[in-house]
C-alpha cells in the first residue's frame, strides 16, 4: 500500500499536466528521474509518459491557427479602381494609363470566376462583390447593377452606370452601348449553364452549405453587397487600406449568417493600401469562433504608375504561415491565373478559361507584333505585354482571331469594310452593324440625321485596319 502511493501521485501529476499546460508551449518534463524501481510501475510509468506526449501533441495541433479550408464556401471581395476596371492613371482613382480610362482589366472577370469555384470547379458559388474605398456618399462613383433597391433605373442610367456589373456575366445584346465595345465590357465569360450563385449578405453561405436546392440565380456581380469608404478615406492610402480591412471585418463580424463557414479572397492592387495595409491585416485575422484563418488568398495586382504619383505603399509578396495567409502579386490576369493554378486554387482548367479570355481580348484589340489596333482601349505597352505573357504560357504563339465571338471585334471588321480600302479612307461617312448604322468618323458613334457626314480619318483606318491589324 505504501509502495503504491507514489505511483498514485505521478499518475495523478501526469493526467493534470496534459490537461492544463498550454496547448502551444507545453514544457518538457524529465519524467525519467521519477522512474520507480518496481518493474510493473515502471511499465506503467512508461505507458502514462507515452500517453502525456500524445496528449501535448493533440493539444499543439488543437490550438495551431490553420489556414482557411479546403472546399469551405469562396467569397472573393474586388477592389475597383486598377483591379476591376482601369483608372486610366487619373488621380486620386489610381495611377496606370496603359488602359484607357473605365476599360475592364482583360481575364478579370474569368478569374474572378474561377476563384469563386475554386480547384474543384463546384457548380454553387458565392456572387463577388466590390470592396472600394469610393466614397460612398458620391453614388455616381459606385459600381452598379440594372437596378437600384428593387426599382429598375431609368434606360440611360443602366447604360451609363452599369456597365461594371455587365462585364461579370456571359450575355450580350445588340442594344447594349457602343462604348461598351471600348471598354471591353462584350467579353463574354464562359458560365457553366447549371452554374448557381448567391449574395452573401442573403444568407448565401447558409444556403451553399445546406442538403437543400435553394433557388439561386445566374452568376454575377453582388452589387447590393459591396462596400466602399468614406470622403475622409479618399486621399490616405492608410486610411483607404483600413477601411477596406474593416469591410472584410464587416463580413464575418456582423453582416453573413454561418460566417466562419466562409473563406475570403482579396483581389486589390499596390497603388492605395489594398495591399498594406488592408491585405498585410487580412492575412493574419483568425475567425471567432475556430482557429482558422478567415483569407483565403490575397491578389495583389502590381501598377505600373505612367502618371506622377505619391510613392506607392510597400508590398511584398507573402508565403502561407503558421499565421498568416499567402499574399501573391501579379502583372496580369493571365500571370495571376497561372500563379493560382500552381497552388491549387484555381484548377488547369480554368486557368485555361482566363487564358483564352486574355488571348481574345489581344486578338481583338492588339495586333499581331503586339502593337495597339485600338489606342483608344489600350495602348501599344499594354499590348506588347500581354504579348509577352501570351507567348510565355503558349510557347511562343499569340491568336489573330479571339476564339468567341465579340462585338467589339465585328465592329472594328465592319468598320474596316464600309469605312477604309485597306489602310486609307475610302469616303464614306457610316457603316453597318448589328441593324444600326454608325458613323465612320467615329465608330462608336451612331449615325444621325442631325450630325455632319464624315468619312474616317487617315489615323483611324490605319491603327484598326492597317497590316497585322485584321487577318
Amino acid at each position: 500500500m505504501m509502495r503504491a502511493a507514489p505511483f498514485v501521485l505521478l499518475t495523478a501529476l501526469l493526467i493534470s499536466q496534459s490537461v492544463a499546460c498550454d496547448a502551444r508551449s507545453c514544457p518538457p518534463t524529465d519524467y525519467a528521474a521519477s522512474t520507480l524501481p518496481d518493474d510493473e510501475e515502471s511499465g506503467a510509468l512508461h505507458m502514462l509518459q507515452m500517453s502525456a506526449g500524445k496528449q501535448h501533441e493533440a493539444n499543439a495541433e488543437l490550438g495551431k491557427i490553420r489556414q482557411c479550408g479546403a472546399g469551405r464556401p469562396v467569397q472573393v471581395f474586388v477592389d475597383f479602381d486598377d483591379t476591376y476596371k482601369s483608372s486610366g492613371g487619373f488621380w486620386p482613382a489610381g495611377c496606370e494609363g496603359i488602359y484607357t480610362k473605365e476599360v475592364i482589366f482583360p481575364g478579370m472577370a474569368q478569374f474572378v470566376l474561377e476563384l469563386a469555384r475554386g480547384p474543384e470547379e463546384a457548380l454553387k458559388v458565392l456572387q463577388p462583390a466590390v470592396m472600394s474605398a469610393r466614397p460612398d456618399a458620391l453614388k455616381f462613383l459606385r459600381a452598379k447593377g440594372g437596378d437600384r433597391g428593387g426599382c429598375r433605373q431609368k434606360a440611360e442610367e443602366v447604360k451609363r452606370e452599369s456597365f461594371a456589373a455587365k462585364a461579370m456575366t456571359d450575355q450580350q445584346t445588340r442594344e447594349d452601348p457602343a462604348i461598351w465595345d471600348q471598354y471591353n465590357v462584350e467579353m463574354k465569360v464562359q458560365i457553366p449553364t447549371n452554374l448557381t450563385s448567391y449574395s452573401y449578405e442573403a444568407g448565401g453561405v447558409k444556403k451553399l452549405l445546406g442538403s437543400s436546392d435553394s433557388l439561386g440565380e445566374k452568376f454575377g456581380l453582388d452589387v447590393n453587397g459591396s462596400k466602399y469608404g468614406q470622403l475622409t478615406d479618399f486621399v490616405d492610402f492608410d486610411k483607404m487600406g483600413t477601411t477596406k480591412y474593416n469591410s472584410f471585418l464587416d463580413f464575418f463580424n456582423d453582416t453573413v449568417r454561418d460566417h466562419d463557414e466562409a473563406c475570403v479572397v482579396w483581389i486589390g492592387d499596390d497603388g492605395q493600401g489594398d495591399c498594406n495595409p488592408a491585405a498585410q491585416k487580412m492575412r493574419k485575422y483568425v475567425k471567432k469562433q475556430q482557429p482558422e484563418l478567415g483569407l483565403k488568398v490575397a491578389f495583389i495586382h502590381k501598377l505600373a504608375c505612367t502618371t506622377d504619383f505619391t510613392k506607392k505603399p510597400d508590398c511584398q509578396e507573402e508565403l502561407a504561415d503558421d499565421d498568416g495567409a499567402p499574399l501573391i502579386i501579379f502583372d496580369n490576369y493571365l500571370d495571376a491565373a497561372r500563379k493560382a493554378a500552381k497552388r491549387n486554387f484555381i484548377s488547369q482548367a480554368g486557368f485555361n478559361r482566363v487564358k483564352t479570355a486574355v488571348e481574345d481580348f489581344y486578338a481583338t484589340y492588339c495586333d499581331h507584333e503586339g502593337a495597339s489596333k485600338a489606342p483608344e482601349t489600350v495602348g501599344t505597352l499594354g499590348c506588347q505585354r500581354l504579348r509577352a505573357a501570351i507567348s510565355e504560357t503558349s510557347g511562343g504563339k499569340v491568336p489573330d482571331v479571339p476564339r468567341h465571338e465579340n462585338r467589339a471585334y465585328r465592329r472594328f471588321e465592319a468598320f474596316c469594310k464600309g469605312c477604309c480600302n485597306d489602310k486609307v479612307p475610302n469616303g464614306e461617312s457610316d457603316f453597318p452593324l448589328d441593324g444600326y448604322s454608325f458613323r465612320c468618323h467615329n465608330l462608336y458613334h451612331h449615325s444621325s440625321r442631325w450630325k455632319f457626314k464624315m468619312q474616317a480619318s487617315a489615323d483611324s483606318c490605319l491603327t484598326h485596319c492597317g497590316l497585322g491589324a485584321m487577318r
